[in-house]
């Protein structure tokens, strides 16, 4: 996977669908968050192709079964985004 996937230091909507529309074949229209996760017919190979892909570039790992009970394709984005921390904000020091 090439790191233009990834332009920023956190996982975006847009990061997930894309991933998703590359593993799995998919047209990247139909990969909206209101989109059903049933009715993507997501292989089990792409979906897991999809988690490495994200483990690797961010360092973190992540459960199997991380959408297991997700319904549609935004909470599966939300947990996924929930498990890559955002950049902390550095402190600012004193003068």
């Amino acid at each position: 996977m090439t790191d233009a996937l990834f332009a920023h230091a956190f996982l975006t909507d847009d990061d997930v669908a894309n991933l998703i529309a590359s593993k799995a074949g998919l047209a990247r229209y139909m990969l909206q968050r209101p989109a059903r996760l049933c009715d993507l017919n997501l292989r089990l190979d792409a979906y897991m192709a999809v988690l490495v892909e994200i483990e690797d570039h961010f360092h973190i790992e992540i459960d199997d079964l991380v959408g297991a009970d997700c319904a549609t394709l935004g909470a599966l984005m939300d947990r996924l985004k929930a498990r890559v921390a955002h950049p902390a904000v550095l402190p600012r020091q004193a003068a």
